[in-house]
């Protein structure tokens, strides 16, 4: 569990930063392009195929910087804050050539905080065997049969992880892993919660100033099976749609998912009026990267600043997409919320 990265990050204040703040290496993106994220300690490059290889494509001009740390078995203390650094002012980094056992993903997911585990029926119904911290994200079962050809599977919707969670508990990274890969197709797609309100008009702006959603566990759809003594253990929460990043101050969006109840205006269909909009704002091509994974893939994830989704592939038993997820709930210093 991570705690050296509170003393350098937590203290960071969010603040307009302009062209001259910006170090001397920072000549990747200028300031216009954090979108109110302080830049990180390290410039990246973006991971990108190209328009003309990607199957699905997007603008974002933040999301996905390939980050170099090394093998994750071999993870030193720099190496975990460099991640938080990372993960903190792009919103999605990707790892590339690695090759972790469950176990040893456990073990780096700790690294970057307090491993969260949740109840086994919000899992999907296909626990991994031993490890309850893991989620299986894959078309065939743990004993290896194939699941079937189902459709609008699990995460294939624009949604935000841990919104479910009191504040602060809600600030999750995920970690996914790429074990095996299908030749075309089931990419994951993220929106950049951070850029879509920095470019959100002042209409909008003012009608979200007093919205926050309200999210009770038993609306959102991928727990839709789960245990009623699993979902009542979790209490109802609330966000500010307007929100700020918990460790540089940053605006932002938190919009949850399209299955949140929204308070704070005149009635409740205002309310899912609001939430569309702004879903369909923040999903638009400036702000989306479609991450199309190679077999050996680790992608970490800021829940609070990113919206994701799963997109479709051809399901027919024929290849696998097996993909392994873990999340880690950030270490928050109290003067820090």
């Amino acid at each position: 569990m991570r705690f050296n990265y509170l003393i350098t990050v937590i203290v960071l204040k969010w603040s307009v930063i302009s062209g001259s703040q910006l170090r001397d290496d920072d000549t990747a993106m200028d300031s216009r392009h954090w979108f109110g994220a302080l830049p990180p300690q390290k410039a990246y490059t973006l991971h990108r195929r190209g328009w003309k290889e990607c199957l699905r494509c997007g603008g974002a001009e933040r999301l996905g910087a390939t980050v170099d740390v090394g093998m994750l078995t071999d993870l030193s203390d720099d190496g975990a804050n460099e991640i938080i650094d990372a993960v903190r002012a792009h919103g999605m980094i990707v790892i590339k050539n690695q090759n972790l056992t469950r176990a040893q993903q456990v073990e780096f997911t700790d690294k970057l905080g307090e491993v969260v585990v949740l109840p086994p029926s919000f899992e999907g119904k296909d626990p991994e065997p031993f490890h309850p911290s893991i989620q299986r994200i894959t078309n065939f079962w743990a004993n290896n049969t194939w699941k079937g050809n189902t459709t609008g599977g699990f995460g294939s919707y624009w949604h935000q992880d841990g919104q479910f969670w009191l504040r602060p508990r809600h600030n999750i990274l995920s970690v996914l892993h790429a074990r095996e890969t299908p030749p075309r197709g089931g990419e994951t797609g993220f929106a950049d919660l951070r850029a879509a309100r920095e470019t959100l008009s002042r209409p909008l702006l003012e009608r979200a100033k007093s919205a926050s959603i309200h999210v009770s566990v038993h609306d959102i759809a991928d727990f839709a099976k789960g245990d009623k003594e699993d979902l009542d253990a979790f209490p109802d929460a609330d966000h500010p749609i307007l929100d700020n990043h918990v460790l540089d101050g940053g605006p932002m969006l938190y919009v949850g998912s399209p299955t949140m109840k929204v308070n704070g205006l005149e009635t409740p269909e205002a309310g899912r009026a609001l939430l569309d909009m702004l879903l369909m704002h923040a999903t638009s091509p400036s702000y989306t990267y479609f991450h199309a994974w190679d077999v050996g893939d680790v992608i970490i994830w800021d829940n609070t600043q990113t919206l994701h989704h799963a997109m479709p592939y051809k399901n027919d038993g024929s290849s696998k997409r097996e993909l392994y997820r873990t999340q880690s709930r950030l270490v928050i210093a109290p003067s820090a919320h």
